[in-house]
């Protein structure tokens, strides 16, 4: 299975018996916050194609749509993150070649061969793209006396890398046709007609059921039947999954900007985790893995997931007794095999359950017979149903690009996986202390958040810095990197994180009365050590904004430029609430900069590109 590459563009396309231009506009729409520069539709109007594109957001697609008359009733729309190419309307999908329009997640990785063969056939070029081979291989393929179908299915004959498709022609213009290898995408049907999609939940309120392709599937869909065949070209049932309502996870909720609510869902993110995982042995039903049995956990995960795991990682030692590592999904997947005769299982973390290295990860771990448990917020998701074993996250949708609330469901779902674990092996006491924990965690969490008008002020000075610090012990250490991430992400302030005990074997160089340094520092085990570490900071000039209990505030209060309270709690879930106000600090700091909080530069949500 081809994993290698994958975008973070957005398909969607639609076929009915009435005008679909607001229907493409509006998936356009819920397909933003994967990340895009651009974005572009084409229709059939009386049996001719018609292309409009346009750099920059779906609104400005939407406004030249407009001033055109787009009363087609079969489309596909787009929205591109530049790979091969800058943003630029020749550059913007769909491509176009002579009766046959293309839309393209993936990266062809042999476009070069395939264009200079191209072109001694005689097929012109008007854009820098790797996909812009597409549409002419299948007019080629067609006017060679293939029908559209066949000249899809042929693709696989000719691209390298990985591709999702959904493909419109002159010829065939009352079927999409679409095909998938290694990008994900979906097919439904509706009252109103039918719709593919790489991503499921754009789908809601259009159908209630959608079939998730399997690599190599290819889809001929009209408005009234969806037809699937598998890679050999047979025609198979594939199973369908509910479409989730998202309520009102695309409306900002009178919020300025998705991440600040997504802030604030964070309490009922909390609570619906605690119904669904605390009632009964959900848990236990989901994961039949016998953690007794296990003698070291390999955690796998990328960016935020990555630092979840690393307080995983901990959790897992202390509560469970059990050896955890944690790898870069990245790296992961290209590190040799050492067989040491550990029995091992594998838990792989990721918002989107998309990500190309983290997916790449997955298929090597199954090829090494080693047990995989998938904890995803995406259902419908490769990692979702690829993996042996399946945790939701029950986090709802995320838009902003800056993960808030998924990073929250990452760690309170890892704790009760972590207490599961404990109770296997006879670590009751310890799974005991956790569970407790976990339940004072949503109001402790909804404390975090009555913090936030505090948190303001100290942003607004932060965000005159150049650069940033971020330190913590134990547990809060990946919390330290975790919000150095999130200022990177959205503030474009230069952060780094370290364990505050690592100061002194270089960091400690950086500190200056100019930069800045954010010190996790709530009272517990670890604290005097921190204090020590803090106190040489201060000595050397250091800035030092200060998140701690009342406790830790106030034995530290002489050193402190800045104080930010937070809720005491058990050392347990000291990560879980010390997230909210790290949280807020990076926003506030991207609010007084100016900056586009929820679609931050360079950045898309759902995937990578290796």
């Amino acid at each position: 299975m081809t994993r290698d590459l994958e975008t973070m563009c957005g398909i969607f396309a639609a076929v009915s018996d009435k005008p679909v231009a607001h229907i493409l506009l509006e998936g356009l729409k819920r397909l933003e916050y994967r990340g895009y520069d651009s974005a572009g539709i084409a229709m059939l109007d009386d049996h001719k194609l018609k292309r409009v594109c346009a750099v920059g957001k779906v609104t400005e697609l939407e406004s030249r749509m407009d001033s055109e008359a787009f009363p087609g009733c079969i489309g596909i729309a787009h929205t591109r993150w530049a790979t091969h190419g800058s943003p630029s309307e020749a550059n913007s999908h769909p491509h176009m070649a002579d009766g046959v329009a293309v839309v393209h997640n993936g990266i062809v990785e042999n476009h070069g061969e395939l264009r200079r063969r191209l072109k001694r056939q005689g097929c012109s070029f008007l854009s820098e793209t790797d996909s812009e081979v597409i549409p002419w291989l299948i007019s080629r393929a067609v006017a060679g006396g293939a029908g559209a179908a066949n000249a899809v299915r042929s693709l696989s004959d000719d691209l390298e890398g990985s591709y999702a498709v959904a493909v419109l022609t002159e010829a065939d213009g009352d079927v999409l046709h679409a095909k998938r290898h290694g990008s994900p995408l979906v097919a439904a049907l509706g009252p109103l007609g039918g719709y593919l999609s790489s991503d499921i939940s754009a789908l809601a309120g259009f159908a209630d059921e959608a079939i998730v392709l399997d690599d190599g599937d290819q889809v001929e869909l009209r408005r009234d039947a969806i037809a699937v065949f598998d890679k050999s070209g047979r025609a198979v049932t594939r199973p369908r999954m509910t479409v989730e309502a998202v309520g009102n996870d695309f409306d900002k909720g009178g919020y300025p900007h998705y991440m600040l609510k997504e802030i604030h869902d964070q309490p009922g993110v909390a609570r619906a985790i605690e119904s669904r995982y605390d009632a009964g042995d959900f848990i236990a039903e989901q994961v039949t893995l016998d953690f007794n049995r296990i003698d070291r956990i390999r955690m796998i995960a990328c960016g935020t997931s990555y630092y979840a795991c690393q307080v995983a990682r901990r959790w897992f030692a202390e509560v469970a007794g059990l050896s955890a590592d944690v790898e870069l999904a990245s790296e992961h997947r290209y590190e040799p095999v050492v067989a040491d005769g550990l029995r091992e299982a594998a838990i792989l973390v990721s918002q989107s359950g998309e990500t190309a290295d983290t997916l790449a990860s997955l298929d090597k771990l199954k090829g090494l017979r080693v047990p995989t448990v998938g904890i995803v917020n995406q259902q419908g998701s490769t990692l979702a149903r690829e993996a042996d074993f399946f945790l939701p996250l029950l986090a709802g949708k995320e838009i902003g690009v800056a993960s808030t609330k998924a990073f929250l469901a990452q760690l309170l779902v890892l704790a009760r996986l972590v207490a599961h674990a404990a109770d296997q092996r006879g670590h009751r006491a310890a799974a005991k202390r956790l569970r407790t924990a976990l339940v004072a965690a949503p109001k402790a969490i909804e404390a975090a958040l009555h913090n936030e008008s505090a948190i303001v002020a100290v942003a607004e000075s932060l965000a005159k810095a150049q650069s940033a610090l971020f330190v913590g012990r134990g547990a809060l250490y990946p919390l330290a990197m975790e919000g150095a991430l999130k200022l990177k992400e959205i503030s474009y302030i230069h952060a780094e994180g370290f364990a505050a005990g690592e100061l002194k074997h270089g960091p400690i160089a950086l500190v200056d009365d100019k930069t800045p340094i954010v010190a996790l520092a709530p009272s517990g085990d670890l604290f005097p050590k921190l204090a020590s570490n803090l106190r040489e900071i201060a000595a050397r000039n250091g800035r030092i904004i200060l998140l701690g209990d009342r406790k830790a505030l106030l034995a530290l209060s002489d050193i402190a430029s800045a104080s930010l309270t937070l809720p005491s709690c058990d050392e347990l879930i000291q990560p879980i609430v010390a997230a909210v106000p790290l949280q807020f600090l990076a926003y506030y700091v991207a609010v007084a900069r100016g900056l586009d909080i929820d679609r931050p530069r360079n950045l898309a949500k759902s995937v990578t590109v290796e």
